[in-house]
Protein backbone atom coordinates (compact mmCIF):
# COMPACT_ATOMS: atom_id res chain seq x y z
CA UNK A 1 0.00 0.00 0.00
CA UNK A 2 1.20 3.36 -0.63
CA UNK A 3 -0.18 6.49 0.95
CA UNK A 4 -1.96 8.73 -0.97
CA UNK A 5 -0.14 12.21 0.62
CA UNK A 6 2.78 10.73 -0.58
CA UNK A 7 1.52 10.14 -4.46
CA UNK A 8 0.36 12.88 -4.58
CA UNK A 9 3.31 14.97 -3.44
CA UNK A 10 5.82 12.89 -5.48
CA UNK A 11 3.88 13.04 -8.79
CA UNK A 12 3.46 16.51 -8.25
CA UNK A 13 1.41 18.74 -10.59
CA UNK A 14 0.74 15.53 -13.00
CA UNK A 15 -1.87 14.67 -10.05
CA UNK A 16 -3.93 17.61 -9.05
CA UNK A 17 -6.43 17.49 -5.99
CA UNK A 18 -9.99 18.54 -6.72
CA UNK A 19 -11.22 18.08 -3.27
CA UNK A 20 -9.32 17.40 0.59
CA UNK A 21 -8.13 14.30 1.22
CA UNK A 22 -7.22 11.94 3.55
CA UNK A 23 -3.64 12.12 3.15
CA UNK A 24 -2.76 8.84 4.79
CA UNK A 25 -5.48 6.43 3.02
CA UNK A 26 -3.75 3.61 1.42
CA UNK A 27 -3.62 3.21 -2.52
CA UNK A 28 -3.24 -0.82 -3.63
CA UNK A 29 -2.35 0.47 -7.27
CA UNK A 30 -3.02 2.54 -10.24
CA UNK A 31 -5.78 0.98 -12.99
CA UNK A 32 -6.25 2.95 -16.39
CA UNK A 33 -9.48 1.84 -17.62
CA UNK A 34 -11.90 3.46 -20.20
CA UNK A 35 -15.03 0.96 -19.26
CA UNK A 36 -18.29 2.03 -18.02
CA UNK A 37 -17.88 -0.60 -15.40
CA UNK A 38 -14.16 -1.50 -14.54
CA UNK A 39 -15.54 -3.10 -10.93
CA UNK A 40 -14.61 -6.94 -11.95
CA UNK A 41 -11.25 -5.84 -12.93
CA UNK A 42 -10.69 -4.26 -9.20
CA UNK A 43 -9.46 -5.54 -5.93
CA UNK A 44 -10.25 -2.27 -4.34
CA UNK A 45 -8.12 0.92 -2.70
CA UNK A 46 -6.65 1.32 -6.31
CA UNK A 47 -6.30 4.97 -8.21
CA UNK A 48 -8.49 4.53 -11.26
CA UNK A 49 -7.43 6.66 -14.15
CA UNK A 50 -9.72 7.60 -16.77
CA UNK A 51 -10.02 9.94 -19.81
CA UNK A 52 -13.81 10.40 -19.17
CA UNK A 53 -15.18 8.51 -21.77
CA UNK A 54 -17.26 6.29 -19.66
CA UNK A 55 -19.10 9.95 -18.32
CA UNK A 56 -20.03 10.47 -22.02
CA UNK A 57 -22.64 7.63 -21.96
CA UNK A 58 -23.62 6.97 -18.21
CA UNK A 59 -24.09 9.31 -15.46
CA UNK A 60 -21.93 10.06 -12.80
CA UNK A 61 -23.65 9.34 -10.19
CA UNK A 62 -24.42 5.32 -11.54
CA UNK A 63 -20.41 5.12 -12.38
CA UNK A 64 -18.72 6.69 -9.14
CA UNK A 65 -21.31 4.54 -6.98
CA UNK A 66 -20.06 1.51 -8.60
CA UNK A 67 -17.07 2.21 -8.06
CA UNK A 68 -17.45 3.11 -4.44
CA UNK A 69 -19.07 -0.33 -4.20
CA UNK A 70 -16.20 -1.75 -4.89
CA UNK A 71 -13.90 0.21 -2.71
CA UNK A 72 -12.11 2.28 -5.31
CA UNK A 73 -9.49 4.46 -3.50
CA UNK A 74 -9.12 7.41 -5.49
CA UNK A 75 -10.56 8.07 -9.31
CA UNK A 76 -8.19 10.76 -11.40
CA UNK A 77 -9.57 12.21 -14.96
CA UNK A 78 -7.31 13.19 -17.29
CA UNK A 79 -8.07 16.24 -19.47
CA UNK A 80 -7.51 17.28 -23.06
CA UNK A 81 -9.64 14.05 -24.56
CA UNK A 82 -12.60 15.14 -24.62
CA UNK A 83 -13.06 17.05 -21.05
CA UNK A 84 -11.06 20.77 -20.60
CA UNK A 85 -12.29 20.35 -16.79
CA UNK A 86 -13.29 17.88 -14.25
CA UNK A 87 -17.33 16.94 -14.40
CA UNK A 88 -18.89 18.58 -11.71
CA UNK A 89 -21.37 15.79 -11.63
CA UNK A 90 -18.11 13.50 -10.88
CA UNK A 91 -16.20 16.18 -7.90
CA UNK A 92 -19.83 16.40 -5.98
CA UNK A 93 -20.56 12.70 -6.28
CA UNK A 94 -16.46 11.87 -5.46
CA UNK A 95 -17.13 14.27 -2.45
CA UNK A 96 -20.54 13.01 -0.96
CA UNK A 97 -18.92 9.00 -1.52
CA UNK A 98 -15.78 10.16 0.12
CA UNK A 99 -13.77 9.21 -2.55
CA UNK A 100 -10.82 11.51 -3.29
CA UNK A 101 -10.73 13.02 -6.97
CA UNK A 102 -7.95 14.39 -8.90
CA UNK A 103 -7.47 15.79 -12.30
CA UNK A 104 -4.61 14.72 -14.46
CA UNK A 105 -3.54 18.26 -16.86
CA UNK A 106 -3.89 18.22 -20.47
CA UNK A 107 -0.17 16.90 -21.75
CA UNK A 108 0.54 14.83 -18.62
CA UNK A 109 0.80 11.21 -19.03
CA UNK A 110 -0.56 8.56 -16.71
CA UNK A 111 2.37 6.92 -16.88
CA UNK A 112 4.30 9.78 -14.88
CA UNK A 113 1.16 8.97 -11.75
CA UNK A 114 2.30 5.14 -12.50
CA UNK A 115 5.69 5.64 -12.04
CA UNK A 116 5.23 7.72 -8.55
CA UNK A 117 3.45 5.15 -7.24
CA UNK A 118 5.66 2.28 -8.05
CA UNK A 119 8.37 4.88 -7.00
CA UNK A 120 7.06 4.86 -3.45
CA UNK A 121 5.91 1.60 -3.59
CA UNK A 122 9.58 0.09 -4.11
CA UNK A 123 10.86 1.90 -0.98
CA UNK A 124 11.92 -0.13 1.99
CA UNK A 125 12.77 0.81 5.73
CA UNK A 126 10.69 3.28 7.10
CA UNK A 127 7.50 3.85 4.34
CA UNK A 128 7.30 0.01 4.70
CA UNK A 129 6.75 0.87 8.54
CA UNK A 130 4.17 3.56 7.71
CA UNK A 131 2.49 1.59 5.50
CA UNK A 132 2.09 -1.27 7.88
CA UNK A 133 1.24 0.84 10.93
CA UNK A 134 -1.56 2.45 8.21
CA UNK A 135 -2.77 -1.58 7.70
CA UNK A 136 -3.04 -2.09 11.16
CA UNK A 137 -5.46 1.27 11.68
CA UNK A 138 -7.48 0.18 8.64
CA UNK A 139 -7.82 -3.40 9.77
CA UNK A 140 -9.05 -1.82 13.69
CA UNK A 141 -11.41 0.64 12.25
CA UNK A 142 -12.98 -1.91 9.52
CA UNK A 143 -14.01 -3.89 12.80
CA UNK A 144 -15.44 -1.05 14.05
CA UNK A 145 -17.47 -0.06 11.45
CA UNK A 146 -20.58 -2.19 10.01
CA UNK A 147 -20.63 -5.59 8.77
CA UNK A 148 -16.70 -5.76 10.85
CA UNK A 149 -16.30 -9.62 9.80
CA UNK A 150 -16.24 -9.05 6.17
CA UNK A 151 -14.80 -5.49 6.17
CA UNK A 152 -11.58 -6.92 8.23
CA UNK A 153 -11.22 -9.90 5.27
CA UNK A 154 -11.65 -7.08 2.72
CA UNK A 155 -8.87 -4.63 3.91
CA UNK A 156 -6.77 -7.75 4.70
CA UNK A 157 -7.06 -8.88 1.14
CA UNK A 158 -6.20 -5.25 -0.02
CA UNK A 159 -3.42 -4.96 2.43
CA UNK A 160 -1.08 -8.16 1.41
CA UNK A 161 -2.60 -8.15 -2.67
CA UNK A 162 -4.00 -11.32 -2.22
CA UNK A 163 -6.80 -13.07 -0.84
CA UNK A 164 -8.13 -13.53 1.98
CA UNK A 165 -10.99 -16.29 3.31
CA UNK A 166 -12.89 -16.53 6.44
CA UNK A 167 -13.66 -20.01 7.68
CA UNK A 168 -16.55 -20.41 10.36
CA UNK A 169 -16.76 -23.45 11.77
CA UNK A 170 -19.91 -25.44 13.26
CA UNK A 171 -23.14 -26.22 11.84
CA UNK A 172 -25.07 -22.62 12.67
CA UNK A 173 -22.42 -20.96 11.53
CA UNK A 174 -22.46 -17.68 9.30
CA UNK A 175 -21.36 -18.25 5.74
CA UNK A 176 -17.70 -18.28 4.52
CA UNK A 177 -16.13 -15.46 2.61
CA UNK A 178 -13.72 -14.41 0.36
CA UNK A 179 -12.48 -11.44 -0.69
CA UNK A 180 -12.01 -10.81 -3.91
CA UNK A 181 -15.37 -12.35 -4.46
CA UNK A 182 -14.21 -13.10 -8.22
CA UNK A 183 -12.10 -15.77 -6.35
CA UNK A 184 -15.08 -17.28 -4.29
CA UNK A 185 -15.28 -20.30 -6.03
CA UNK A 186 -11.92 -21.49 -4.12
CA UNK A 187 -14.24 -21.68 -1.07
CA UNK A 188 -14.48 -25.36 -0.56
CA UNK A 189 -10.88 -26.49 -1.47
CA UNK A 190 -9.39 -23.54 0.53
CA UNK A 191 -11.58 -24.63 3.29
CA UNK A 192 -10.68 -28.95 2.66
CA UNK A 193 -7.13 -27.10 2.73
CA UNK A 194 -7.19 -25.76 5.62
CA UNK A 195 -9.12 -28.07 7.69
CA UNK A 196 -6.78 -30.83 6.62
CA UNK A 197 -3.35 -28.60 7.20
CA UNK A 198 -4.90 -26.53 10.46
CA UNK A 199 -7.86 -27.49 12.43
CA UNK A 200 -7.62 -31.43 12.20
CA UNK A 201 -3.82 -31.02 13.52
CA UNK A 202 -4.89 -28.78 16.82
CA UNK A 203 -1.97 -25.84 15.78
CA UNK A 204 -2.79 -22.46 16.20
CA UNK A 205 -0.93 -21.50 12.58
CA UNK A 206 -0.45 -23.28 9.04
CA UNK A 207 1.43 -22.84 6.05
CA UNK A 208 0.88 -24.38 2.65
CA UNK A 209 0.26 -24.12 -1.04
CA UNK A 210 -2.98 -23.55 -2.67
CA UNK A 211 -4.44 -22.92 -6.07
CA UNK A 212 -0.94 -21.56 -6.78
CA UNK A 213 -0.61 -19.48 -3.98
CA UNK A 214 1.59 -19.05 -0.44
CA UNK A 215 -1.46 -19.78 2.04
CA UNK A 216 -0.76 -19.23 5.83
CA UNK A 217 -3.66 -20.04 7.97
CA UNK A 218 -4.62 -18.70 11.68
CA UNK A 219 -7.13 -20.63 13.75
CA UNK A 220 -9.66 -18.11 15.53
CA UNK A 221 -10.23 -19.42 19.32
CA UNK A 222 -12.36 -18.06 21.35
CA UNK A 223 -11.31 -19.89 24.91
CA UNK A 224 -10.93 -23.08 24.52
CA UNK A 225 -13.10 -23.21 21.33
CA UNK A 226 -12.01 -23.03 17.86
CA UNK A 227 -14.69 -20.50 15.69
CA UNK A 228 -13.08 -20.87 12.54
CA UNK A 229 -9.78 -20.02 10.40
CA UNK A 230 -8.20 -17.00 8.95
CA UNK A 231 -6.65 -17.86 5.59
CA UNK A 232 -4.17 -15.61 3.63
CA UNK A 233 -3.11 -16.53 -0.29
CA UNK A 234 -0.69 -14.87 -2.49
CA UNK A 235 1.53 -15.58 -5.68
CA UNK A 236 4.59 -14.43 -3.47
CA UNK A 237 6.31 -15.28 0.17
CA UNK A 238 5.06 -13.32 2.92
CA UNK A 239 7.14 -11.42 4.78
CA UNK A 240 7.03 -10.11 8.50
CA UNK A 241 4.80 -7.33 7.98
CA UNK A 242 2.51 -9.59 6.17
CA UNK A 243 2.67 -11.85 9.14
CA UNK A 244 1.95 -8.81 11.68
CA UNK A 245 -1.19 -8.08 9.86
CA UNK A 246 -2.43 -11.43 10.08
CA UNK A 247 -1.90 -11.37 13.92
CA UNK A 248 -4.41 -8.28 14.05
CA UNK A 249 -6.77 -9.24 11.92
CA UNK A 250 -7.15 -12.76 13.90
CA UNK A 251 -7.23 -11.02 16.67
CA UNK A 252 -10.19 -8.78 15.76
CA UNK A 253 -12.26 -12.15 14.41
CA UNK A 254 -11.63 -13.37 17.73
CA UNK A 255 -13.05 -10.24 19.46
CA UNK A 256 -15.67 -9.97 16.83
CA UNK A 257 -16.56 -14.11 16.85
CA UNK A 258 -16.52 -13.72 21.06
CA UNK A 259 -19.69 -11.14 20.50
CA UNK A 260 -21.30 -12.67 17.77
CA UNK A 261 -21.72 -16.10 20.36
CA UNK A 262 -22.97 -13.93 22.88
CA UNK A 263 -19.27 -13.32 24.95
CA UNK A 264 -18.63 -9.82 25.91
CA UNK A 265 -14.56 -9.24 25.60
CA UNK A 266 -13.97 -5.53 26.69
CA UNK A 267 -11.77 -3.90 23.71
CA UNK A 268 -9.05 -3.08 27.13
CA UNK A 269 -8.51 -6.87 27.09
CA UNK A 270 -7.66 -6.91 23.53
CA UNK A 271 -5.34 -3.45 23.91
CA UNK A 272 -3.31 -5.33 26.38
CA UNK A 273 -3.06 -8.50 24.34
CA UNK A 274 -2.03 -6.61 20.94
CA UNK A 275 0.61 -4.39 22.92
CA UNK A 276 1.78 -7.30 24.55
CA UNK A 277 2.14 -8.93 21.30
CA UNK A 278 3.94 -6.53 19.78
CA UNK A 279 1.81 -4.70 18.01
CA UNK A 280 1.63 -1.06 19.11
CA UNK A 281 0.00 0.45 16.43
CA UNK A 282 -3.45 -1.78 16.17
CA UNK A 283 -3.37 -1.25 20.10
CA UNK A 284 -3.27 2.17 19.67
CA UNK A 285 -5.97 2.05 16.80
CA UNK A 286 -8.41 0.07 18.69
CA UNK A 287 -8.06 2.24 21.67
CA UNK A 288 -9.02 5.21 19.27
CA UNK A 289 -12.18 3.60 18.01
CA UNK A 290 -13.19 2.03 21.00
CA UNK A 291 -13.07 5.87 23.14
CA UNK A 292 -9.75 3.79 25.54
CA UNK A 293 -7.59 6.70 26.99
CA UNK A 294 -4.36 5.12 26.96
CA UNK A 295 -1.06 6.73 28.83
CA UNK A 296 2.18 7.50 27.90
CA UNK A 297 3.82 5.21 29.96
CA UNK A 298 2.92 1.61 30.82
CA UNK A 299 4.43 -0.82 33.88
CA UNK A 300 4.21 -4.67 32.87
CA UNK A 301 3.44 -6.49 35.68
CA UNK A 302 4.00 -10.50 35.87
CA UNK A 303 2.39 -12.54 38.42
CA UNK A 304 0.65 -15.76 39.92
CA UNK A 305 -2.73 -14.96 39.70
CA UNK A 306 -4.43 -12.25 38.13
CA UNK A 307 -4.16 -8.50 38.88
CA UNK A 308 -7.63 -6.59 38.98
CA UNK A 309 -7.55 -3.36 38.28
CA UNK A 310 -5.12 -2.73 34.89
CA UNK A 311 -5.72 -2.01 31.26
CA UNK A 312 -8.07 -5.31 30.84
CA UNK A 313 -7.43 -8.67 32.11
CA UNK A 314 -3.92 -9.49 30.53
CA UNK A 315 -3.16 -12.44 29.27
CA UNK A 316 -1.28 -15.89 30.79
CA UNK A 317 2.07 -17.03 29.15
CA UNK A 318 2.83 -20.56 30.63
CA UNK A 319 1.44 -20.33 33.92
CA UNK A 320 2.46 -16.69 34.72
CA UNK A 321 -0.20 -13.68 34.17
CA UNK A 322 0.63 -10.79 32.15
CA UNK A 323 -1.27 -7.14 33.32
CA UNK A 324 -0.71 -3.79 31.67
CA UNK A 325 -0.44 -0.69 34.03
CA UNK A 326 -0.61 2.84 33.96
CA UNK A 327 2.76 4.20 35.29
CA UNK A 328 1.57 6.30 37.26
CA UNK A 329 -0.78 3.97 38.97
CA UNK A 330 0.22 1.48 42.11
CA UNK A 331 -0.38 -2.28 40.65
CA UNK A 332 -2.51 -4.35 43.19
CA UNK A 333 -1.09 -7.85 42.63
CA UNK A 334 -0.21 -9.14 46.45
CA UNK A 335 3.23 -10.71 45.02
CA UNK A 336 5.35 -10.58 41.07
CA UNK A 337 7.56 -8.51 39.22
CA UNK A 338 6.75 -5.28 38.05
CA UNK A 339 9.02 -3.29 35.32
CA UNK A 340 9.94 0.14 34.73
CA UNK A 341 8.51 2.52 32.86
CA UNK A 342 8.14 1.84 29.56
CA UNK A 343 6.40 3.11 25.79
CA UNK A 344 3.71 0.71 24.32
CA UNK A 345 6.76 -0.36 21.62
CA UNK A 346 8.59 -1.56 24.35
CA UNK A 347 5.51 -3.41 26.44
CA UNK A 348 6.75 -6.85 24.91
CA UNK A 349 10.61 -6.63 26.00
CA UNK A 350 9.58 -5.46 29.18
CA UNK A 351 7.30 -8.64 29.49
CA UNK A 352 9.84 -11.02 28.29
CA UNK A 353 12.10 -9.42 31.50
CA UNK A 354 9.25 -9.84 33.86
CA UNK A 355 8.42 -13.00 33.16
CA UNK A 356 12.46 -14.23 33.50
CA UNK A 357 12.65 -12.31 36.69
CA UNK A 358 8.84 -13.99 38.44
CA UNK A 359 10.06 -17.38 37.36
CA UNK A 360 13.19 -17.03 39.31
CA UNK A 361 12.01 -14.84 42.30
CA UNK A 362 11.21 -16.00 45.49
CA UNK A 363 8.04 -14.23 46.28
CA UNK A 364 7.83 -12.20 49.05
CA UNK A 365 5.57 -9.30 47.73
CA UNK A 366 5.73 -6.92 44.48
CA UNK A 367 9.32 -6.47 43.45
CA UNK A 368 10.18 -3.57 40.97
CA UNK A 369 12.79 -4.74 38.25
CA UNK A 370 16.00 -4.06 39.83
CA UNK A 371 17.57 -2.97 36.58
CA UNK A 372 14.41 -0.51 35.97
CA UNK A 373 14.61 1.02 39.40
CA UNK A 374 18.13 1.38 39.76
CA UNK A 375 18.20 3.10 36.19
CA UNK A 376 15.11 5.25 37.74
CA UNK A 377 17.10 6.57 40.81
CA UNK A 378 20.48 6.89 38.73
CA UNK A 379 18.26 9.27 36.50
CA UNK A 380 16.93 10.98 39.35
CA UNK A 381 20.60 11.73 41.07
CA UNK A 382 21.83 13.02 37.57
CA UNK A 383 18.95 15.64 37.28
CA UNK A 384 19.69 16.97 40.76
CA UNK A 385 22.15 18.64 42.01
CA UNK A 386 25.61 18.02 41.14
CA UNK A 387 26.91 18.03 44.80
CA UNK A 388 24.50 15.10 45.77
CA UNK A 389 25.11 12.93 42.90
CA UNK A 390 28.71 13.36 43.35
CA UNK A 391 28.33 12.64 46.87
CA UNK A 392 26.51 9.19 46.38
CA UNK A 393 29.06 7.91 43.77
CA UNK A 394 31.94 8.49 46.04
CA UNK A 395 29.75 6.63 49.12
CA UNK A 396 29.14 4.02 47.59
CA UNK A 397 32.31 3.33 45.55
CA UNK A 398 33.91 3.41 48.93
CA UNK A 399 31.12 1.53 50.44
CA UNK A 400 29.56 3.52 52.34
CA UNK A 401 32.49 5.01 54.41
CA UNK A 402 31.72 8.79 55.09
CA UNK A 403 35.71 9.31 55.96
CA UNK A 404 37.07 7.74 53.18
CA UNK A 405 33.87 9.28 50.84
CA UNK A 406 34.93 13.19 52.32
CA UNK A 407 38.69 12.69 51.89
CA UNK A 408 37.79 11.74 47.85
CA UNK A 409 35.64 14.42 47.56
CA UNK A 410 38.04 16.96 49.39
CA UNK A 411 35.17 18.09 52.28
CA UNK A 412 35.08 17.77 55.58
CA UNK A 413 33.22 14.40 56.46
CA UNK A 414 30.65 16.48 58.38
CA UNK A 415 29.29 17.45 54.74
CA UNK A 416 28.92 13.73 53.86
CA UNK A 417 26.09 12.93 56.13
CA UNK A 418 23.71 15.57 55.08
CA UNK A 419 23.72 15.03 51.91
CA UNK A 420 23.63 11.57 52.40
CA UNK A 421 20.16 11.88 54.40
CA UNK A 422 19.58 14.53 51.22
CA UNK A 423 19.86 11.65 48.73
CA UNK A 424 17.96 8.83 50.45
CA UNK A 425 15.29 11.47 51.03
CA UNK A 426 15.00 12.23 47.44
CA UNK A 427 14.95 8.61 46.30
CA UNK A 428 13.15 6.93 49.30
CA UNK A 429 15.94 4.55 49.89
CA UNK A 430 18.51 3.33 52.27
CA UNK A 431 21.94 3.74 50.49
CA UNK A 432 23.16 1.51 53.91
CA UNK A 433 20.73 -1.48 52.58
CA UNK A 434 23.27 -3.46 50.19
CA UNK A 435 20.68 -4.50 47.96
CA UNK A 436 19.88 -0.85 46.87
CA UNK A 437 23.83 0.04 47.29
CA UNK A 438 24.67 -2.84 44.25
CA UNK A 439 21.91 -1.92 42.20
CA UNK A 440 22.61 1.72 42.23
CA UNK A 441 26.18 1.54 42.15
CA UNK A 442 25.85 -0.67 38.92
CA UNK A 443 23.81 2.05 37.39
CA UNK A 444 25.85 4.89 38.19
CA UNK A 445 29.16 4.17 37.44
CA UNK A 446 29.34 4.33 33.93
CA UNK A 447 27.60 7.75 33.84
CA UNK A 448 29.79 11.19 33.51
CA UNK A 449 29.85 12.76 36.80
Amino acid sequence: MVSLGELVSLAGSSLRPLAPFDAARGISGVHVSELEDPGRYLDGGELLLTTGIPLRAAAADAYVDRLAAQGIGAIGIGLGEGWEQAPPALVERCRSAGIPVFEVPDGAPFLDVSRAFWSIAGRGGQEEAIRTAHAHTRLVQAAAGPDPVAAVVRVMAQAIGGWVAWLPLGRSAAPALLHPRSLEGMLPSVRADVERSLLRSGVEAASFVSHGSTVVAHAVTDGERTRGALALGAGRPFGSSDRQLALTATALLRLLTAGDTGGSTPPADWITALALRGEAPAARALAAVSDVDLPLLFRVVASGQPAAGGIGRGVERDGVHLTLWPADSDPAAGSGITSGEVGLEDVPAAAARVVALHRTSSGGGLQVDPDARARRWAATLASSVPDLHRTVVAYLRNRQQAERAARALGVHRNTIRPRILAAERLLDVSLDDPDVAAELWIALRDLPL
